[in-house]
């Protein structure tokens, strides 16, 4: 069993509000500049050295920022991207170019709902679901292996093990100080997005509820999500205080 990643869409979340890093009439923190590139772009580009040449954005907030970003005759030759319709076929994707599909999911949207509105765009029935603000360096074809060991009927979530950005104190049962642990890694791992999944599960379990609260809880439940710890780099930028740090950090990139 082999997975042919150039039909494997991948949709970005990219249509919050992101009211925690700007407001609604500045341009989104995915189309913010981080050291040599946009954000959004940086996930993009990363993906694409996989094979990945499918993009699904379910626009909501900010849509006429991407829009203008996407439809930019100077960004559509600077990173080779070819805008597909919204009845395209397999003879419209292009190997070369990286495949843009955008679509208006409308803003009182949640995650969940943007999901099942981009599986009309979706190329074949498995595919990559990827926060849009989240930079990662996780290795996509041990994701892939991993999915073909659970012959694609389960799905994968990323882990990763994050340390705490503060002190931890150790007491006793009289409030003397027992231990110091600076900043140590948490005992278990966040939720890092990166879901790997076969289009039948969303459309069996799907919800009106957000991802998180209640579509992955449902997975759980029935035994059909299965972990991958990722090891590499993970920023999620919240807030400008965030792409900061993650731009002191990623000074490469």
């Amino acid at each position: 069993m082999k997975i042919n990643t150039s039909l494997l869409s991948v949709i970005l979340l990219v249509g919050g509000s992101g009211s925690r890093f700007s407001s609604l009439n500045e341009p989104p923190k995915q189309l913010s500049k981080l050291n040599n590139d946009y954000i959004l772009m940086h996930i993009i580009k990363y993906l694409n050295r996989y094979g990945l040449n499918h993009f699904i954005l379910p626009l909501g907030y900010k849509k006429n920022f991407f829009k203008k970003f996407f439809y930019s005759k100077k960004n559509i030759k600077k990173y080779k991207l070819n805008l597909l319709n919204k009845n395209f076929n397999n003879k419209n994707l292009k190997k070369n170019k990286i495949n843009i599909s955008l679509f208006d999911a409308g803003k009182n949207t949640n995650k969940m709902k943007r999901v099942i509105k981009s599986l009309k765009y979706i190329i074949d029935d498995d595919l990559l679901i990827v926060y849009g603000d989240d930079l990662s360096n996780i290795k996509i074809n041990e994701i892939l292996r991993k999915y073909i060991y659970f012959k694609k009927k389960k799905a994968i979530a990323t882990t990763y093990k994050k340390r705490s950005q503060y002190g931890h104190v150790i007491l006793n049962k009289k409030g003397f100080v027992k231990k110091f642990i600076e900043k140590p890694v948490f005992s278990n791992p966040i939720n890092i997005g990166n879901y790997l999944i076969n289009s039948s599960l969303i459309k069996r379990f799907k919800s009106n509820k957000e991802i998180e609260s209640s579509f992955l809880p449902k997975l759980t439940k029935k035994g059909l999500l299965v972990s991958y710890e990722h090891k590499g780099y993970f920023y999620s930028i919240n807030d400008k205080k965030e792409l900061i740090a993650a731009k002191k950090k990623l000074r490469n990139m």
